[in-house]
């Protein structure tokens, strides 16, 4: 006879809750289709990554500095554009199969590592001196898309590990 199931750890329960509205906000974004709307979600972030390269990312001595400019700045927006190709793909129905959404996720998820990696090399790399302050808003706007590149491969992978049971 099998007793109570145990109890589920908060960690477990906060990430199943953020994977589910993570989910619903995919689903939404592509019209009731998951999958697609990942896609457009991914295609949109990793477009307004790129276009941040070009804004300025720091401001000391009266002048500014772009993204493109800077350490991994370059890597950045590279993999930014390779993730924009491939979910242009993927939504033109190109190049739609398991495996492109591996790369999908790959893609997704080194552009936000190196992204989040552009913003702490700054800050804590030795190349800044005034911190935070002299971020310019380029280098907010890049890291909050980073940060969302990462959620969304995050979602991605929770898609295909559901989809691999």
């Amino acid at each position: 006879m099998e007793g109570p199931a145990p109890a589920e750890h908060a960690a477990v329960r906060i990430a199943r809750a953020a994977e589910g509205r993570g989910l619903a906000v995919a689903r939404r974004a592509g019209r009731g289709n998951e999958q697609r709307g990942l896609t457009v979600l991914a295609l949109a972030a990793a477009g307004a990554a790129f276009v941040s390269l070009f804004l300025p990312w720091l401001g000391f001595g009266g002048r500014a500095e772009v993204g493109w400019n800077i350490p991994l700045g370059t890597e950045f927006g590279l993999l930014a554009l390779a993730v924009v190709l491939v979910e242009l793909l993927s939504l033109a129905r190109a190049w739609a199969s398991r495996g492109s959404e591996l790369v999908a996720f790959c893609l997704a998820a080194a552009t936000g590592v190196i992204g989040l990696s552009v913003v702490a090399n700054l800050r804590w790399g030795g190349l800044l001196v005034g911190g935070f302050a002299a971020f310019d808003y380029g280098a907010w706007l890049g890291l909050a898309l980073a940060v969302l590149l990462v959620l969304l491969a995050a979602l991605r992978l929770a898609r295909l590990w559901r989809s691999a049971r």
